[in-house]
């Protein structure tokens, strides 16, 4: 009677403490602590444990059942149940699980198939209110029986083993028979061509045209600014939405006009564009926050865990004020996309952004003649054999001569960093990003020689699902089978083998998680010091083409004053010259350090992953053939590069080159 009595003061507090909870402990706390004491010993205390855990277990089967099979939160205790709603203000209710309301023979991965299925069946039935779909209510329905006998094998006392399976049975039969026609893989893969091309910056004209034209609009809005309050820098700019909006707009414009109409093949490319206009957003960053804030819970996979990266880093290099390129989640694609991936996704465009954005800034210094190359010309007419011509083209030539010996180690600086640039692009964009891509793919649709994303690709893996990967069944169809028939197709589809990619939304999404993570990671995003050092090169870098920029402008009219004779009494240019070289000097010297700093975070990068030390995810090697596997049982496994000492050689082998231009002029 004593450990009746303590069960039940442990249920319900006769004096709860204060500022605790009036009603007690949880139903899965209940649970737990009845298991634990079946296992004290005591015959008696083990019988009456026992069948009171029973109880309290098959309440719970029934509050799961509510959820399982209809979408539904229970009725009764619902407050008790692990899921739970939440109210979002522009858009319909989400769904959260707690796992502090978890009994223990739950497993994280079953956990996460249960919140699965009641959102899937919620958003099945929000379609069918949307389109009337008779097939799909048909549909739903007709499994349901099957479900429910799924569900009543599973007996008290429940082991995780058993319940894994039963959600798991119940899982793949929602995905094979209905969640095909509510998501298919043809939407999966044409919504991860999109962020691999816009977000991935996998159309490399698309960061081309969008650095153009924020470019284009910073001008204007400085210039505008400059007229009403000339100390305002561009810092102080504040960007309408509208403005941002236009940016995007005539981004799209610029693709659309090089996209060629005749052209077959661009046809793919051409739908994605059309999506891409329709669900990309480019917006001004409300509030600075990690990509994946933390949430309660003590049962993850560790392989689903995305990591953690600082939005705020990279995000105001395009217009000088925090800007985000997001994307649109619509239902269904939140089954299988969430926002935290499109965070990360933001991220990374904004990373690859930055170093796209500093190399064509730097690139573009080559263009400035009178700054690069300047051999002033003799006189026109007659005047260039008259010694008073003779010796103005002396004067020039010895002026020009000078500054080209004061500029050159400024250009040897440029010329480092847009190396550095270049082979980091290069290495992150067409290595990191698109042999990850690339094995990605293969494992959604099988090996192509087509371009990813292609027509001739999708044609491919089109005459594939037609000869052997499973196809989502006709719904008029099975909602006129019996249910005989229809429990034999359930079964089938349990023990079937798996010819080709699993084709629950919740696999696949579970694989781009890693596959996003591991981009991450080979990105070096996660690596703080170098991700430091990166941001304050391209800061150096926006600094030295803005002392560029002055340094021409007012040699320009230094030249003016000299050779003409115009001269500007609000002006000391002379003592600006002075100024604007020793800013551009310091400049310089910074970038170097930046340089050192990055090349040397580089080396300690490549010792930690060859070492196996921290952040090491694969040792030497590469190529297509170590890049990844997949295993027998379909599950994706990452694409693994071969380290950072590629890139490492580049820059090792241009730097030795650089030295021995150097040494011959």
């Amino acid at each position: 009677m004593e450990w009746f009595w303590a069960t039940v003061t442990y249920m319900l507090p006769v004096e709860p403490p204060e500022g605790g909870d009036k009603r007690g402990c949880s139903g899965a706390e209940i649970i737990n602590r009845l298991r634990d004491e079946a296992q004290t010993g005591y015959p008696d205390i083990e019988e009456a444990a026992v069948d009171l855990s029973k109880t309290a277990e098959m309440a719970w089967l029934r509050q799961l059942s509510s959820w399982v099979l209809y979408g539904r939160l229970p009725s009764y205790g619902t407050e008790d149940f692990f899921i739970h709603e939440e109210e979002i203000e522009d858009g319909p209710p989400e769904f959260r699980s707690n796992s502090r309301l978890l009994p223990k023979f739950v497993s994280a991965q079953t956990a996460s198939s249960i919140l699965f299925i009641g959102r899937s069946l919620n958003h099945i039935r929000a379609r069918k209110a949307n389109l009337e779909s008779r097939s799909s209510r048909s549909s739903e329905l007709t499994l349901l029986p099957c479900h429910l006998e799924e569900l009543g094998k599973v007996k008290a006392p429940i082991t995780s083993a058993s319940l894994s399976g039963t959600v798991s049975a119940i899982r793949a039969s929602l995905s094979r028979n209905t969640l095909q026609e509510l998501l298919p893989l043809p939407k999966i893969i044409q919504i991860l061509t999109l962020l691999r091309d816009f977000f991935l910056l996998g159309r490399g004209e698309f960061a081309v045209a969008l650095i153009e034209s924020a470019d284009e609009c910073l001008r204007n809005r400085t210039e505008r600014s400059a007229s009403h309050k000339p100390s305002t820098g561009v810092r102080g700019l504040l960007f309408k939405d509208s403005e941002l909006n236009g940016v995007l707009s005539k981004t799209w414009s610029t693709l659309s006009s090089l996209v060629d109409q005749d052209d077959g093949d661009n046809f793919s490319a051409d739908e994605i564009l059309d999506l891409a206009r329709d669900i990309v957003r480019l917006s001004v960053s409300k509030q600075p926050a990690p990509t994946r804030p933390s949430t309660p819970g003590r049962a993850r996979e560790k392989d689903d865990i995305l990591p953690t990266l600082p939005m705020s880093l990279f995000n105001d290099v395009l217009l000088s004020v925090p800007t985000t390129l997001s994307l649109d989640i619509s239902s269904p694609l939140d089954l299988f996309l969430s926002q935290p991936e499109i965070d990360i996704y933001s991220t990374i465009c904004s990373y690859l952004l930055g170093i796209r954005h500093s190399h064509v800034r730097l690139a573009s210094l080559w263009k400035e003649t009178t700054l690069r190359r300047d051999h002033p010309a003799p006189l026109a007419g007659t005047h260039c054999a008259t010694p008073t011509g003779k010796n103005l083209l002396r004067v020039r030539r010895a002026r020009s001569k000078a500054r080209n010996i004061e500029m050159r180690k400024v250009w040897a600086t440029c010329s480092a960093a847009v190396f550095f640039l270049a082979e980091a692009g290069a290495y992150f964009e067409g290595e990191v990003i698109l042999e990850s891509w690339r094995h990605f793919h293969e494992w959604l649709v099988g090996p192509s020689n087509e371009r990813p994303g292609s027509r001739a690709a999708l044609r491919q893996q089109g005459d594939r699902s037609a000869s052997g990967t499973p196809q989502p069944p006709d719904m008029s169809t099975l909602s006129m089978h019996s249910p005989g028939v229809v429990r034999q197709s359930f079964a089938s589809s349990q023990h079937q083998p798996d010819s080709g990619v699993p084709l629950d939304p919740e696999s696949l999404a579970a694989a781009h998680k890693r596959f996003l993570s591991s981009i991450v990671h080979a990105l070096l995003l996660s690596d703080l010091p170098f991700t430091t050092s990166l941001r304050a090169l391209v800061s150096h870098t926006d600094q030295l083409v803005a002392f560029f920029a002055r340094l021409r402008a007012i040699q320009t009219n230094l030249d003016l004053e000299e050779d003409e004779g115009v001269v500007d009494a609000l002006a000391d240019y002379a003592n600006e010259e002075k100024e604007v070289k020793l800013e551009l000097d310091r400049a310089r010297k910074r970038i170097d350090g930046d340089l050192k700093a990055l090349v040397g975070r580089l080396r300690e990068v490549d010792v930690e992953r060859v070492s196996g030390g921290p952040g090491g995810i694969v040792g030497k090697g590469g190529g297509r053939g170590a890049a990844g596997r997949l295993d027998e049982k379909r599950e994706y496994e990452p694409w693994k590069s071969g380290g950072v000492d590629r890139l490492l050689m580049k820059l090792d082998f241009g730097s030795v080159v650089e030295e021995e231009d150097e040494g011959a002029d």
